[in-house]
């Protein structure tokens, strides 16, 4: 993985933090701003992918009110090759005060099973564990979504926790460790 700016870089793979603008056009399915603000390509009607609609206007008013910071919020999963647009990964902010951030990763359902979730949620743990005072990158999971507790698997994240959630069920914490230097 390679950064061009603040572009992540993987063999398939480019990342690039989304905009509050790009995150307005996003909910409200304009698609040629969208298209024009990311320089990706998105299906018609660009929707969001599974389990991102309620969560895009609660990135985009954390953009806007600048809690966040350049790489510390949504990022916008782009094909290297076609340009189009595979789905979304982020951070939820900057580093707790024990140096933990959480992310969380999403892919349109036609992109599912190629190994290209993994390969985002690597880069972007990766990135993150580069940056001063992050300690560990956490992913919460609800225990009945088996393809994101194995993308937490191939990351090498091991369960921490357990919580419950009213909606979700029972969710699995996941954390992987910035390695003592």
């Amino acid at each position: 993985m390679s950064g061009g700016g603040s572009t992540l870089v993987t063999d398939r793979l480019e990342l690039a933090p989304l905009t509050a603008e790009a995150l307005d056009a996003w909910i409200v399915g304009d698609r040629e701003r969208l298209e024009a603000l990311t320089g990706a390509r998105f299906g018609a009607p660009p929707s969001p992918p599974p389990l991102m609609e309620d969560a895009l206007p609660a990135m985009r008013d954390g953009l806007r009110a600048g809690s966040e910071g350049e790489g510390w919020g949504p990022w916008l999963i782009v094909a290297r090759g076609t340009r189009e647009a595979l789905g979304s990964c982020g951070l939820r902010g900057k580093p707790d005060f024990a140096g933990a951030v959480e992310m969380g990763y999403s892919l349109y359902p036609r992109f599912e099973r190629r190994g290209y979730a993994t390969e985002a949620a690597r880069a972007l743990a990766e990135w993150a564990l580069e940056q001063p005072g992050v300690t560990a990158v956490r992913a919460t999971i609800p225990a009945w979504h088996t393809p994101s507790l194995r993308v937490a698997e191939k990351l090498g994240m091991r369960q921490v926790a357990t919580a419950h959630d009213d909606k979700e069920g029972e969710i699995l914490v996941f954390e992987v460790r910035k390695p003592p230097s």
